[in-house]
């Protein structure tokens, strides 16, 4: 009796999440169809005197979001550096970029603006609605809908978890991206290399020495491709009960309805807030064949920028845990021995990776969502997905060279190998096998470092 109630508890709370064959408990479509993300509002750093700075700018603004966030983005993407910071390092480079991100978060009201997204504010009228968190929270509309005269008490508490689940998941993340060139250091390396070849034929003799330095300058010279450094910043928006209380009681206007005041007030407020997280600093590479690589030089540009910054999202999630996602079980085995999630290598999954598995149930007083942890998994070698940006025609691009008897090595820095043709990662059961149910949602385990002794 106890199971079952644990079960209908998980399936109420997110419920809808999968089409799911009742038999075997399998996901039937493969797709995630419902379940609360974090929001996410991406900016970038541009820096106009940079090398390939305009290719960097069109790739981010290109770039989608991650599909585990659910998409915040304001107009505004982009801010200008202040140059004179960049010919410094270190903590000197970092406190040049705090103070450009504060002026900008400032000069612009991002707060307030990610504010106005989320409840849809009409910049004419003022007006306010529910729109946005009844799709993103899964409310039916009478539940969402609350006029100017009904934002009261009741009506707040009863969206009271829409605060925690959502609004209050809504993150900024600054991305600071500079370029290195791979095709340059290729071609320079193939230089030194036939130069040395000449060099090394001429002094023993022999056009065999000669030959072996050109044939090396050529496979260097095959190899093309894009590195590009990246520090993110990251911010959360900040939203509990006072500022929640404020802004229904002070600038709520209802859809149809018309208050100059409040209008005026919303947008004079200063109430809302950013609040800074922590930094992270990586690198996206990637390495293309110019024989067998169909990517142009743009192509290129956007899977290392896309990249660099999925690898900068997994770095932030494992230094602030509140930045993790929860992602829903995706299929159960029929033997109850392993799980399939939909996160790959994107998300940093790799043999050492173990994720906690959470049962959500909603407190009958509050009304929000709780996650009480109740297995462990740790992925099964040779099963986890290989989903970055760009990794079939990289499968593919790697799979022609092979035939061809040529070689393309994985890049430097990646988590691991995995299998581009997967749908997900399959997991094995670790603690808790037969708690685990439909609607549970996974994180990664938080690692606390080791004191030193």
């Amino acid at each position: 009796m106890k199971k079952a109630i644990i079960l209908l508890t998980a399936l109420f709370v997110c419920a809808g999440m999968f089409a799911q064959d009742a038999k075997s408990g399998k996901d039937t479509t493969g797709v995630l169809m419902k379940y609360r993300r974090s929001s996410l509002y991406s900016v970038l750093i541009e820096h106009p005197t940079f090398p390939y700075a305009e290719a960097i700018d069109s790739a981010f603004l290109v770039m989608p979001i991650p599909d585990k966030f659910n998409d915040h983005n304001l107009p505004l993407r982009t801010m200008v550096s202040n140059a004179a910071k960049m010919k410094k390092g270190g903590k000197a480079k970092e406190t040049g970029n705090m103070a450009d991100i504060d002026e900008f978060i400032a000069t612009n009201k991002i707060p307030r603006e990610l504010i106005a997204k989320w409840f849809n504010r009409n910049p004419k009228t003022g007006a306010f609605d529910m729109k946005l968190i009844q799709e993103r929270g899964f409310y039916d509309a009478s539940a969402a809908d609350i006029s100017a005269a009904e934002a009261s008490t009741r009506n707040i508490a009863m969206l009271g978890d829409a605060g925690e689940e959502l609004i209050g998941k809504t993150f900024m993340i600054v991305n600071d991206i500079t370029f290195v060139d791979k095709g340059e250091q290729s071609a320079k390396a193939a230089t030194g290399l036939k130069i040395f070849g000449a060099l090394a034929g001429a002094i023993t003799g022999s056009s065999a020495v000669s030959d072996l330095g050109d044939a090396a300058a050529a496979a260097v010279n095959e190899i093309d491709g894009f590195t590009v450094n990246i520090t993110t910043y990251l911010y959360r928006l900040l939203w509990n009960d006072e500022v929640m209380g404020t802004f229904y009681k002070m600038y709520w206007i209802g859809d149809g309805y018309l208050d100059d005041s409040r209008k005026a007030a919303f947008e004079d407020s200063d109430v809302f807030a950013l609040d800074y997280i922590g930094a992270t600093t990586t690198s996206g590479s990637i390495t293309t064949s110019k024989s067998f690589s169909k990517l142009t030089k743009d192509q290129q540009m956007l899977k290392a920028v896309t990249r660099a910054v999925d690898k900068a999202i997994v770095q932030l999630q494992r230094s602030y845990d509140e930045f993790k996602v929860n992602v829903p079980i995706g299929a159960i085995s029929p033997d109850g021995k392993t799980v399939e999630v939909p996160i790959g290598l994107k998300e940093g999954v790799n043999e050492k990776s173990r994720y906690d598995v959470l049962l959500p149930s909603k407190d009958p007083d509050t009304g929000k969502v709780k996650y009480q942890k109740v297995a462990e998994l740790k992925p099964v070698k040779d099963k986890i997905w290989d989903n970055r940006f760009g990794a079939l025609e990289e499968a593919e691009m790697r799979a022609a060279a092979k035939a061809a008897g040529q070689e393309i090595k994985a890049e430097e820095g990646e988590e691991g190998e995995g299998n581009v043709y997967l749908t997900a990662t399959t997991f094995d059961i670790v603690i808790g096998a037969g708690k685990i149910f439909p609607g549970c949602v996974v994180k990664e385990s938080t690692i606390k470092a080791q004191k030193k002794k």
